[in-house]
């Protein structure tokens, strides 16, 4: 038989905040290239990758590492997934059997997998969309009959492919394989995978070091962060004392590395797609929370050990709540957007110490 498959690396990315999952690294390849790698091992006819935003950054890593594999761009790529399916529909060669539609992020799915795919689809004849199922749940990619070429190029991309998949014959193959759930739309859904992969997500403590040597991070904000990631390994200490169950390495890593990008505007978001872009998305998660939470305290975690223990520590010092609040005052007196802004950072910080009184019998006076 002869199969294809449609690489959908066009889109923009969104939910991942500035991050673009195609040059993602999982573990030592790039996301892209790890797609090119799965559709290679099974023997695929050829391989189409369909580019949008950035495209030129793919092209330049393809180039490189799949000079083999054909590259079509989609101008109307900020139109949804359906534009780029569209595209890569059209492109394809003649008198094929079927194709593979697979967005360029559900990226750990096993050539097995693909494999089995093809097996099933060559006994049903060819009829049928054949799917992937993970303890009842579809996954990625589909195998498309050539037979529906003109159904998808005719239909106007209602809801994007989950639309058109739906009005299509459908096989459902139950698999071993839960990486065929897997995707990147999320930072969190990018460290799962990882995870699926046996990758931490973060750098130990000697990695998290030379980083900051390579950014040529100043001495005093290495200081600083080997400061907080002492006050917030101590917390941890006594919270894992009382039972609490905590990744000291996480912790210890995203204390180590929250300023790394401190000599920057909006330095937090930047310190936070700056790790994503290394591959370190657990780490990335806390260093993007630790000026503003995104959510209200309602537990103590990696997260919020790291937020309180950078708002302890100041000057190399550990400094009271109330006493950096007074001395916040004084600063932004003629400020009061700045004033109120401070003060819900403090008043956050004091709501991850109630939870740490109520819940683990950790006092204020048992950190400072």
């Amino acid at each position: 038989m002869k199969i294809a498959m449609i690489i959908l690396a066009a889109g923009l990315s969104r939910r991942m905040g500035g991050v673009f999952k195609p040059l993602l690294p999982v573990g030592t390849e790039l996301a892209i290239l790890r797609c090119v790698r799965i559709a290679q091992a099974v023997g695929v006819c050829e391989i189409i990758v369909v580019t949008g935003h950035r495209h030129q950054e793919i092209e330049d890593v393809l180039s490189e590492g799949a000079s083999s594999v054909r590259v079509v761009h989609n101008d109307k790529y900020t139109d949804g997934m359906f534009s780029s399916v569209y595209t890569g529909v059209l492109s394809l060669s003649d008198d094929l059997d079927g194709f593979f539609l697979l967005p360029v992020d559900c990226c750990a799915v096993s050539p097995i997998t693909l494999k089995t795919l093809i097996e099933e689809f060559e006994k049903a004849d060819r009829t049928s969309v054949t799917r992937p199922k993970f303890e009842g749940t579809r996954g990625h990619p589909p195998l498309v009959p050539a037979d529906f070429i003109e159904d998808i190029l005719a239909y106007n991309g209602e809801d994007g492919l989950k639309g058109i998949l739906r009005k299509l014959s459908t096989l459902e193959i139950e698999m071993p394989d839960c990486g065929a759930l897997l995707d990147m739309d999320t930072p969190e859904d990018y460290a799962n995978l990882l995870a699926f992969h046996g990758l931490l997500g973060y750098p130990d403590a000697v990695q998290s070091l030379e980083l900051l040597k390579r950014f040529d991070t100043p001495y005093d904000i290495v200081a600083h962060g080997k400061h907080v990631a002492e006050i917030g390994l101590k917390i941890a200490g006594l919270m894992m004392g009382r039972g609490a169950k905590l990744d000291i390495g996480l912790l210890e890593s995203a204390c180590l590395l929250h300023d790394i990008k401190r000599m920057e505007a909006d330095h937090a978001l930047k310190g936070k797609i700056c790790l994503m872009e290394m591959g370190y998305p657990k780490a990335a998660i806390l260093v993007g929370e630790h000026m503003d939470l995104s959510a209200p305290v309602t537990c103590v975690s990696e997260m919020q050990i790291l937020y309180l223990a950078d708002k302890l520590c100041r000057r190399g010092k550990i400094v009271s709540l109330d006493e950096t609040m007074r001395a916040l005052e004084a600063k932004f007196s003629s400020d009061s957007e700045a004033l109120t802004q401070v003060g819900v950072r403090i008043d956050n910080a004091k709501a991850i110490l109630n939870i740490l009184k109520n819940e683990y019998g950790i006092m204020e006076t048992d950190i400072v």
